[in-house]
């Protein structure tokens, strides 16, 4: 065995060249991991839809950004560099010198914080954030994960306003239950009070002289503890009195029956917004003059008509201007009234500003709520506002107040446009001339009907050839061609399918009755018809569910 020095030296060598092979393989698999990993961490930061910004926890120089900074913030790659994260940030609660040291002590790592930011066309926008810091070669980095939230605030809105609206809603609906039962209770003893105020009044006159009679024969003669000459003097002023009093129970009485019957406004018809701001300001024009407030209308000439009760739009706009020119308490008071139809969204707007002495937000946050009032020493029911929130939600509006103490106040009416009605189609089959006019005539005024007429059912089926009607009113009975062998006819036909047909009949004990229904006609009424009944059904056949 060769155990020379050299030959002892070449196996240390060849030892060593293995081991560092070995160790270069190691750095080159760990080099090969790093740029793996890099590659990823690039990626998830090039690719994250929130905005990250890294910077010197120095002199805050932005250092690095994503794509989505870009879009977020507007600015271009260059543009990015040459900023300081000062420039992108909008501390309002503290500054940012004392935000970053809270952020090297590890105080706001690990919490998602909000702020706001300025992008480069200097608009602002609310932001959630995550802070945090790491350590480079070059010195400690600390970056911001920033998500734009100002959708998901105003959504947050919306539905803190939609909650709200609902338990107002929910408040008003219980509320109207318990005031209807109170005015009813009410309502027959006060009815008695009023009618017999008058005969007291009259049998007091009509008594007078005897107790003046009386008077003379017997001077200190009292009546219930009082002598004549107080009655005399006094009893007309407590007979008004009490008939004052009556009556503002009576008014109480009636609005509580108006707050309780909120939805109950049926008849509706077109209106003009503008007519009804007209006639509630001539309707106020005694108040107006007494009180001195200077009144401006500015009323939009382009305002479509809407379907709702005029009354119920004037009592509205009178309320609130009565409620105005309360509110002002100084000798410049002004109120404006004003008219719109936002387009876009198919809104009309009542808006009643005034320069009054304006409310606070607890305030605020019961002014529609029924009995609360401020002027309680000067006669105020609480009601007025109730009331009017209750009619515009019979209109599917809403009625919002803005104010602010000693700056005055203002209250919106939204009513929104109903959605155009699609025409209605309808085909008329009866061989009795007056129903088909009946029906024809009922269903026009009512509804958005286009109304064709036939007398007989083999008529009926040459028109379906060339029409085809979104409704076939279908007397049963009939000559040539009943009802039932039309219906026979008709399933058969696939153009067909989609008409709803309504059955009408003088005999409703037929066994024709079952075989229609059995072939799947089952809308069937019996005449005489209740033609309002008749015409409410056959409308929420389409404009309930759609045609």
């Amino acid at each position: 065995m060769d155990s020379s020095p050299k030959n002892s030296e070449n196996h240390r060598l060849k030892t060593r060249i293995k081991f560092l092979e070995k160790g270069a393989g190691d750095l080159q698999s760990c080099l090969a991991a790093l740029r793996a990993n890099e590659e990823k961490y690039r990626q998830f930061f090039e690719t994250d839809s929130d905005a990250i910004i890294i910077f010197d926890a120095d002199s805050l120089a932005i250092e690095d950004f994503n794509a989505a900074a870009c879009q977020v913030f507007g600015y271009s790659v260059s543009e990015f560099l040459s900023l300081s994260f000062e420039k992108v940030c909008v501390f309002k609660e503290q500054t940012l010198s004392e935000m970053i040291r809270e952020i090297n002590r590890g105080e706001k790592e690990k919490k998602i914080l909000r702020n706001h930011f300025m992008r480069k066309d200097r608009s602002i926008f609310p932001g959630a954030f995550f802070p945090g810091s790491f350590k480079s070669e070059s010195g400690k980095k600390l970056f911001a994960a920033i998500r734009d939230i100002s959708e998901k605030l105003k959504i947050e809105e919306q539905l803190k306003k939609s909650q709200e609206q609902l338990f107002q809603a929910q408040k008003m609906e219980a509320l109207g239950t318990l005031v209807a039962g109170v005015a009813h209770e009410i309502n027959n003893p006060i009815n008695l009070v009023m009618y017999n105020i008058p005969l007291i009044k009259h049998i007091w006159h009509d008594f007078k002289p005897v107790m003046e009679a009386n008077e003379e024969k017997h001077p200190n003669l009292k009546y219930g503890g009082l002598t004549y000459d107080f009655i005399n003097d006094n009893l007309d002023q407590l007979i008004d009195d009490i008939d004052m009093a009556a009556k503002r129970v009576e008014t109480i009485v009636r609005r509580l029956k108006d707050f309780s019957k909120k939805s109950s406004i049926q008849v509706k018809s077109d209106i003009s917004i503008n007519e009804a701001v007209e006639n509630a300001l001539r309707l106020a024009q005694s108040t107006i003059k007494k009180s001195k407030v200077v009144v401006n209308s500015v009323l939009c000439e382009k305002i479509p008509t809407i379907k709702g009760h005029l009354q119920s739009i004037e009592q509205v706009v009178l309320n609130l201007v009565v409620n105005a020119i309360e509110a002002i308490d100084h000798d410049h008071g002004e109120i404006l009234i004003r008219t719109a139809f936002l387009k876009s969204e198919k809104v009309i707007i009542i808006q009643v500003q005034d320069n009054g002495k304006g409310m606070g937000n607890q305030t605020l946050e019961k002014i529609f709520d029924p009995f609360f009032t401020q002027k309680q020493a000067d006669g105020g029911t609480g009601l007025g506002l109730s009331v009017s929130y209750s009619l515009i939600q019979s209109h599917a509006g809403e009625i919002i107040c803005r104010s602010k103490p000693g700056k005055g106040a203002e209250f919106e009416i939204r009513l929104p446009m109903e959605p155009e009605q699609k025409s209605v189609k309808v085909l008329i089959v009866d061989d009795d001339s007056a129903i088909r006019k009946l029906l024809s005539r009922a269903l026009k005024q009512e509804g958005n009907y286009v109304v064709k007429m036939s007398s007989n059912g083999t008529k009926a089926l040459i028109k379906l050839g060339t029409y085809l009607p979104d409704l076939l009113i279908l007397d049963l009975f009939m000559p040539q061609m009943n009802g039932l062998e039309v219906c026979q006819s008709i399933i058969m036909e696939k153009k067909l399918e989609k008409m709803k047909v309504v059955i009408i009949t003088g005999r409703p004990d037929s066994p024709k009755i079952e075989e229609i229904k059995k072939i799947g006609f089952i809308n069937v009424f019996s005449k005489p018809l209740d033609i309002n009944q008749f015409v409410k059904d056959v409308g929420n056949m389409f404009f309930k569910d759609g045609i």
